[in-house]
């Protein structure tokens, strides 16, 4: 495997704390959208061993080492799957898309498809990449450069790209609201470092201050019930 397979592999097989966070305690039935390789799944299930953590993953090779730790895996592309073929009558607590929704070519009729797939009180947990993060001002703007990379807010892959004003308006549209937010920050396109570590330690106050999640936030994370 190539160092740039490697990166990239890394950053979608992770068990994603921001998101894990975001799921509710009392969410006993789950499903992973773009589950890679059940890293997430099988922590919401090491917390919750009464849980059951159901999947959708388009790379075969994940979509295997999920089945092994998760209650069932649908291989499947995205842009193709037939919901009510795949889950019948089936419906979750809550149905997370960690960093799914920017790959696919129509997101909106996707997600409309999941929310016939969500329990009446159930929620949606969604992450984001923030296009409006600095890194992006500073390569479009200044520098005059649409970068294509192998992860973060210019993976190559992506087909869509959000604002957090973009992603609740993506929300709305689903006949959903928004309940609860929130975003990792970072200085640049690259995660770790004490600098960022200073910067995700700053009071919550001043993290959810609108220019530092508008243009500090590299991850939006969301969470969202169907609307009243």
């Amino acid at each position: 495997m190539s160092a740039i397979s490697s990166q990239r592999d890394a950053a979608y097989t992770t068990s994603r704390p921001d998101v894990c966070d975001m799921v509710p305690a009392e969410a006993r039935r789950i499903l992973d959208v773009g589950c890679s390789n059940g890293a997430l799944g099988r922590f919401l299930q090491q917390a919750q061993p009464e849980r059951s953590v159901s999947g959708i993953e388009f790379d075969a090779v994940f979509a295997q080492e999920a089945a092994k730790h998760l209650e069932y895996v649908v291989h499947a592309d995205l842009n193709l799957l037939d919901w009510r073929l795949a889950f019948g009558d089936r419906r979750f607590d809550c149905i997370i898309f960690a960093d799914v929704l920017e790959h696919l070519i129509d997101p909106l009729s996707c997600l409309r498809q999941a929310v016939q797939h969500l329990q009446p009180q159930g929620c949606f947990v969604i992450s984001l990449p923030n296009i409006r993060h600095l890194s992006a001002l500073s390569a479009i703007f200044f520098k005059g450069h649409f970068p294509q990379r192998d992860r973060g807010i210019f993976d190559r892959t992506h087909l869509r790209w959000f604002t957090y004003a973009d992603a609740l308006q993506l929300l709305e549209d689903c006949g959903l609201e928004n309940n609860a937010h929130s975003a990792v920050l970072r200085w640049g396109d690259r995660g770790g470092g004490r600098m960022n570590r200073l910067l995700n330690r700053l009071p919550m106050s001043l993290q959810r201050w609108r220019p530092v999640r508008e243009f500090l936030g590299y991850q939006i994370c969301l969470s969202a019930k169907i609307a009243r």
